[in-house]
């Protein structure tokens, strides 16, 4: 007698929240009016049983935004390794219903051989109303004026999948993030266990082929022909996310018209487009047009990879790009100033102003380098500075009511003209939404004790951090004539 197989599968809804589970395991869920984000959430999609998150959140429509609330969520199954959830909005803000008509199904299907998950993921949209863009509430993506030489297309913004691990910590991570609700990441993320663990993705351009764009914040932030405007790809071609463990994973565009990618490089979410011919110049959609976009995601192994992937070439990076992409990055426990932002691939940069330079080999030792600001015979307000401090740019946590050592050491044709600063932003509340409050402390060269040569060792204790900080930055500031410079820059927390 045949044996008939357990469906794994199974759906956990409560009032506001819906999860479907496989043996058990969350691999997916659907959140009403979200604590933090107070809109309605997908949150942590799985591609094998009992694995990692993979993808952090999704996005549930096209065009509602944040002023989706909730869903009334059906699921059900068809067969003993495929179910279907679907998606019809409840409560939308802004009369957007009155717009837009959009319904979603989230299909997972089970493959035992593979020991793997399948998503495939319909959106049925149906528009009442003529759009043209600029309708109060309604979301159309920022990049629709961003497209690529004459590319005029009507560009629907369907999904941005975050990428759990598309982006590692900027800095040894010493303290898990626990107990807030932000940053809202993943379950390893902003904990000593945070791993990089995406690497590029390959995209079948139209215009350029098949390239490889390797993940790196600030070179990605420059590249404007594979990320400042909307790459057009070729229909139904896949997109192909590398992992570190030697896996990948696929995004196939299902539909006839051609796709488009842009990275948001302070998390690592993949916004992922279709490009539809528009009906009129003018109009992005019409009155009474239906359209049906569906896409899948899908873990396959490197035998798996489609022909051609593996041998794309790498994205270009244009002279200037290369330019603006190399930038002293910040590091813990202490800036060396020798290492660059193109080889940093998930590090921020210090920013230079005006009349400022960075010198690879000019700091006190031989084996550092230094930020240097050349005023000429003009007194002017000069600075050097680092923006992405704290647990919202994928630095340590700053617990409540800690304190900062700062230190560096300084050298000035007017020392009393140096100074330094930590400017700690405190939140009232999550800080997507709460009022906040900049507190800065500063060290002036005027206070330099320690001497080496021409170095002055300049230090200070900050103010205390808040009960909710998450978020810094540092200045190196001269206001005097002639140069300065600083070096071995080191943060510590008392």
């Amino acid at each position: 007698m045949k044996k008939t197989e357990r469906n794994k599968f199974a759906f956990d809804q409560k009032p506001g929240k819906t999860a479907v589970l496989f043996d058990g395991d969350p691999i997916l869920t659907f959140i009403d009016e979200h604590l933090v984000f107070r809109s309605f959430r997908i949150e942590a999609m799985k591609f094998q049983p009992h694995g990692p998150v993979e993808f952090i959140s999704l996005t549930p429509s096209s065009f509602y935004g944040t002023h989706l609330l909730r869903c009334d969520v059906v699921c059900c199954h068809e067969g003993s390794n495929r179910v279907r959830v679907t998606l019809k909005p409840a409560k939308v803000d802004e009369n957007l219903l009155a717009l837009v008509r959009e319904e979603r199904d989230y299909i997972v299907e089970y493959l035992p051989k593979q020991r793997r998950f399948r998503w495939t993921i319909t959106c049925r949209i149906d528009f009442l109303r003529n759009i043209r863009g600029g309708e109060k509430g309604l979301y159309i993506t920022g990049m629709q004026s961003l497209q690529y030489g004459d590319d005029n297309y009507a560009a629907i913004e369907f999904d941005d999948p975050l990428l759990s691990g598309g982006l590692g910590p900027q800095v040894p991570m010493t303290q898990d993030w626990t107990g807030l609700p932000e940053p809202v990441l993943a379950e390893d993320h902003c904990t000593t266990r945070w791993k990089k663990r995406y690497l590029s993705v390959v995209l079948p351009t139209a215009v350029r082929g098949l390239r490889k764009i390797t993940f790196n914040r600030i070179v990605n932030g420059n590249q404007k022909f594979f990320n400042r405007v909307l790459p057009r790809t070729m229909p139904r071609m896949p997109f192909l996310y590398e992992k570190a463990d030697g896996r990948f994973l696929q995004f196939t565009p299902l539909y006839d018209c051609p796709a488009s990618h842009h990275i948001c490089e302070w998390g690592y979410d993949m916004h992922l487009y279709a490009m539809l011919d528009r009906p009129a110049p003018g109009l992005l959609f019409r009155k009474g047009q239906h359209v049906d976009l569906s896409y899948r995601f899908e873990e396959i192994e490197r035998a798996e990879v489609p022909a051609g992937y593996l041998d794309a070439a790498p994205a270009e990076i244009e002279p200037d790009e290369r330019v603006r992409s190399d930038l002293p990055i910040y590091e813990e426990p202490f800036c060396r100033f020798t290492r660059s932002t193109l080889d940093g691939p998930d590090q921020y940069g210090w920013e230079a102003g005006k009349h400022c330079a960075w010198n690879r080999t000019g700091g006190r030792t031989s084996d550092t380098g230094a930020l240097e600001i050349d005023n000429k015979g003009k007194p002017r307000k000069t600075a050097w500075e680092f923006r992405h401090f704290g647990p919202s740019c994928a630095c340590n946590p700053i617990p409540p009511a800690s304190r900062f050592r700062v230190s560096a050491w300084v050298r000035a044709d007017a020392l009393a003209e140096v100074s330094v600063s930590l400017v700690l932003t405190h939140y009232n509340g999550p800080a997507m939404y709460s009022a906040r409050v900049d507190v800065t402390s500063t060290g002036s060269g005027r206070d330099c004790k320690q001497r080496d040569g021409h170095w002055r060792k300049l230090e200070f204790i900050s103010e205390p951090a808040g009960a909710y900080t998450l978020s810094g930055s540092f200045r190196f500031i001269y206001t005097g004539r002639g140069t300065a410079a600083l070096t071995e820059f080191q943060v510590e927390r008392l």
